[in-house]
């Protein structure tokens, strides 16, 4: 287990889930010994999970994220040297499988395809890691490509930052190689909530960055009464918002 690996299970203990979990836990051993510090501690765990589950939560934690970046079409895209994806997008080939599985980050994919056939740049960069780690059979960099190609992204269009695990890796490592094959400004995809941090790391690593996001998670996420009612898929997307605002912070407010 190295560095980065730490930085990931630390980052999952924290979680609205997890953090709400161990405090439960905490709070039933407590309860037999201190019971108002251990009733404490599970209404409090308990209550965590409760409201990062209700939609109304969900949808306004993702809203501070995605407010700058607008859905926009491709039609009117800014021409830039390069569309860099991010990683994230697909589920590699796992034993059994004859295709990689699509989830709602798959956004990304078409939006790189869309905005290469509009013309908007003429090389495709995917920026994530190659490891293949067990059950797959396959990186996500091949899977994205095999869908990009797919989407007809022709494969003599597309280059492969392989190494970077984490954002602020894809962003030194894209650095490395693109800007040694002269391309400054780009067109950089990734979800609308993870746009914040990533176009802050592209822009440090100094490129000219032209933000676009895929995956809006809080455009007419609910309505209504909907609104109050907790579920499973509110409750990842406050996972997700508190991990960008954690991670926001910590790679870039405290390096300002």
């Amino acid at each position: 287990m190295d560095w980065l690996d730490l930085q990931r299970l630390a980052t999952a203990l924290i979680m609205p889930l997890s953090l709400g979990l161990m405090l439960g836990a905490v709070g039933l051993a407590l309860v037999w010994r201190m019971r108002w510090l251990g009733v404490l501690a599970i209404v409090c765990g308990f209550g965590l999970i409760g409201v990062c589950a209700l939609p109304a939560v969900a949808e306004s934690l993702m809203a501070g994220l995605e407010a700058g970046y607008p859905p926009g079409g491709s039609a009117d895209c800014e021409p830039a040297d390069a569309i860099v994806v991010l990683g994230g997008a697909i589920q590699p080939l796992v034993e059994g499988d004859f295709y990689p599985r699509l989830h709602r980050g798959s956004d990304r994919l078409w939006e790189a395809a869309r905005l290469y056939h509009a013309g908007c740049a003429p090389v495709v960069a995917i920026s994530t890691s190659a490891l293949v780690l067990a059950p797959n059979r396959g990186s996500e960099t091949e899977a994205m490509a095999d869908l990009l190609a797919n989407l007809g992204v022709p494969r003599a269009a597309m280059l492969w930052e392989t190494r970077g695990r984490n954002t602020q890796g894809n962003a030194a490592f894209s650095k490395a190689l693109l800007q040694s094959l002269g391309i400054h400004r780009v067109l950089l995809v990734t979800s609308a909530w993870h746009l914040r941090r990533a176009e802050a790391m592209f822009q440090h690593a100094g490129f000219d960055v032209v933000p676009v996001g895929a995956d809006f998670r809080s455009i007419r996420a609910c309505r209504g009464f909907d609104c109050w009612v907790p579920g499973v898929g509110a409750l990842e997307a406050s996972g997700l918002a508190v991990k960008e605002y954690l991670g926001y912070w910590i790679q870039v407010g405290l390096t300002k």
